[in-house]
């Protein structure tokens, strides 16, 4: 029942596989997009950056006349001129160059975002996959414990007029029913919760109901970790990029030092009764200021530099303090549930079925019958949810530390 319909009355569609649900999420992850987008740009702009200022076209009239015999005429005073020219400011091939680098590392950056989103959707994709197949298999098995006292109850119904139940029994029964219906009810909830969240990544497509293996480790596989390379994470990747964007901002603001000059040419035209000039210069800034312009904008970026660098060694601390974390919290997950399985759950089925040999000599009611069988789909749903949590252990400790190459 719980495979063929979706809590409120929905058909399933063709099963949702975690390969898939990873697949659909990837191609439709606007956060990656976006970074890819903004990549894009800082591509266009380096190339922008490598380049010389636009020419200046300069136009104008000087020494006109503006009294006397000679009051606003062109060519009668032999200081006027009609000039016209182009100027052009020039900036270094070294400074053109840095500018051009810190452009091009700034959308290595973006690619470097765009791999952790990836990194981060997959987890998060992962997660609420894992928690809605979970949460489907804790239906199933809450559906037969209702389905179970749904029948019990109507059977026994039929035993009060024979005097072989009595209505403390029916009340009993009633309650194990309620509390069912109400972990059922719960379930699915779960499952809505978990479609909600795979919903942002996927669509429609989270309605489908999830299928095939959850691909989850062995202790083995887990204790066979190696140390990882923290170097290689997404995170870490951002920030190691951050680094060289703040060394380029560095080389820039050096080259800022050496200021730009500009040249000009202009032809300018008098009187017919005198002769045309061309003009030629050069203007270069003077930094006189330079220790509290130039060297401050450098000292800046150092500092914002010594600061990137101090952000990744602590990054890389708390990176490998919750990978270790991760680890053992997984190993301890795992042991607690070998140990349910190994001893738990054969002391509460050797109950039920003590229980129900009592019952059969008349020693028990129907109640304690169906007491023992719910302790026992209580001790199965604690397993289930320590391989729940497991699993979003599992989904953290791969998306995050171990698919590292090759996410997107």
């Amino acid at each position: 029942m719980a495979a063929l319909v979706l809590s409120g009355g929905t058909a399933w569609s063709q099963p949702l596989t975690l390969a898939e649900a990873l697949r659909l999420a990837g191609a439709n992850a606007p956060s990656v997009s976006a970074s890819d987008a903004a990549a894009r740009g800082a591509r266009e702009l380096a190339v922008s950056a490598g380049q010389l200022p636009d020419p200046v076209l300069r136009a104008g009239i000087d020494n006109l006349p503006v009294d006397g015999p000679d009051a606003w005429s062109l060519d009668r005073d032999f200081m006027t001129m009609r000039r016209i020219g182009v100027m052009q400011e020039y900036v270094s091939t070294a400074k053109r160059a840095a500018r051009m680098e810190r452009g091009e590392r700034e959308a290595r950056r973006f690619d470097a975002e765009a791999q952790m989103s990836m990194a981060e959707v997959r987890s998060e994709v992962a997660s609420a996959w894992y928690d809605r197949l979970f949460a489907l298999k804790a239906e199933d098995i809450q559906l037969r414990l209702q389905d179970e006292i749904a029948m019990q109850r109507r059977a026994t119904g039929a035993q009060i007029s024979s005097g072989k139940a009595s209505a403390a029994d029916v009340l009993t029964i009633d309650a194990l029913l309620i509390q069912a219906q109400d972990r059922v009810i719960a379930a699915r909830r779960q499952q809505q919760v978990a479609a909600a969240r795979l919903a942002r990544w996927i669509g429609g497509d989270a309605d489908r109901p999830p299928a095939g293996e959850p691909g989850l480790p062995t202790e083995n596989d887990v204790l066979a970790l190696r140390e990882h390379d923290l170097h290689n994470i997404p995170h870490l990747r951002v920030l190691a990029t951050q680094l060289d964007v703040a060394a380029a901002e560095v080389e820039v603001a050096e080259q800022n030092r050496t200021p730009n000059w500009s040249w000009e040419v202009s032809y300018a035209q008098r009187g017919p009764a005198y002769s045309n000039m061309i003009s030629v210069g050069v203007s270069v800034p003077l930094p006189i200021g330079r220790a509290d312009r130039q060297d401050r904008e450098v000292a800046a970026r150092l500092a914002q530099r010594d600061q990137v660098r101090d952000q990744i060694e602590d990054a890389r601390r708390r990176h490998a303090s919750e990978f270790t974390a991760l680890r053992l919290e997984w190993q301890g997950l795992s042991e607690r549930q070998r140990q349910l399985e190994t001893a738990l759950l054969p002391i509460t089925r050797q109950r039920v079925e003590a229980v129900l040999a009592s019952y059969g000599s008349g020693q028990q009611n129907l109640a304690a019958v169906l007491e023992a069988r719910r302790a026992e789909v209580d001790a199965r749903i604690q397993v289930l949810d320590l391989e729940r949590e497991s699993a979003r252990i599992w989904a953290r400790l791969r998306y995050t530390y171990l698919e590292t190459e090759g996410a997107k």
